[in-house]
């Protein structure tokens, strides 16, 4: 672990160490609460993720100025802020983890901000993928645990759209949890396209068009294609772009 003290008033206390995922502004550390010695993870996301995506807004004219920029940034914060507390609620139910905190900081720059997300460790389900097979009750209990998390998050209102085996992690009662953000309100799907950020392996293939709108099959496939893998020896299939073509059987 790092022996620098961040300077954030939610990780008083921590010792954070090296970054271990960096991608479109999302980077993860972990981190050892010294009163304790147990282990966290540090999530931070950089809004904008970057000078890059800051400077294609102000040319392409989506914002007349920094200024409009940065009020378009408060507003993706509070959205953040808002789907947090989400997951918060959610998470006094079965089926979903939520973040212990939440912590929002100016950039230095004056532009932008930083938001900080902190939990305890948990194994997420890609790791434990590749270090053994899951056993045929454990592949039973992840389908029956997913279907029920995805359903409370319907009832309340929402679609979540990130589901991927690295947003799952195993519990001590041996179930599955989702426990990160990717919500998207139920009444607005007909509006919304996926944002670039929730696209991965486990997308419906018709969602990989930037203009196509979002349907209420997209948790449903993602969760088919997770239990795909896990009963396929971790492997993903052959993907194509068609949405004609079977998916080969496992």
């Amino acid at each position: 672990m790092s022996e620098n003290q961040s300077t954030s008033g939610l990780l008083k206390g921590y010792l954070l160490g090296q970054i271990i995922s960096d991608h479109q502004g999302v980077r993860c550390s972990p981190a050892l609460q010294e009163a304790t010695n147990q282990r966290h993870i540090v999530k931070t996301i950089s809004i904008p993720a970057s000078q890059t995506q800051l400077d294609a807004l102000l040319l392409s004219g989506a914002y007349r100025d920094t200024e409009q920029a940065q009020e378009y940034f408060k507003e993706l914060v509070q959205a953040l802020a808002e789907e947090n507390d989400l997951l918060t609620r959610l998470s006094k139910q079965e089926g979903f983890l939520g973040y212990e905190g939440l912590q929002v900081r100016a950039m230095e720059s004056g532009i932008g901000y930083e938001v900080t997300l902190i939990s305890p460790y948990r194994p997420a389900l890609d790791r434990q993928m590749t270090r053994a097979p899951l056993t045929q009750l454990a592949a039973v209990n992840l389908g029956l645990d997913m279907c029920a998390a995805l359903s409370i998050c319907r009832q309340a209102g929402y679609l979540y759209a990130d589901l991927k085996p690295s947003n799952i992690y195993s519990t001590d009662t041996r179930g599955y949890c989702i426990g990160d953000l990717g919500f998207m309100a139920m009444d607005s799907l007909k509006y919304s396209a996926l944002p670039s950020k929730y696209r991965s392996a486990y997308t419906a293939p018709e969602q990989e068009d930037t203009l196509a709108t979002l349907n209420e099959t997209v948790d449903t496939y993602a969760a088919g294609m997770i239990l795909y893998q896990v009963f396929n020896n971790g492997k993903l299939p052959e993907q194509s772009n068609s949405t004609d073509n079977p998916l080969p059987t496992p």
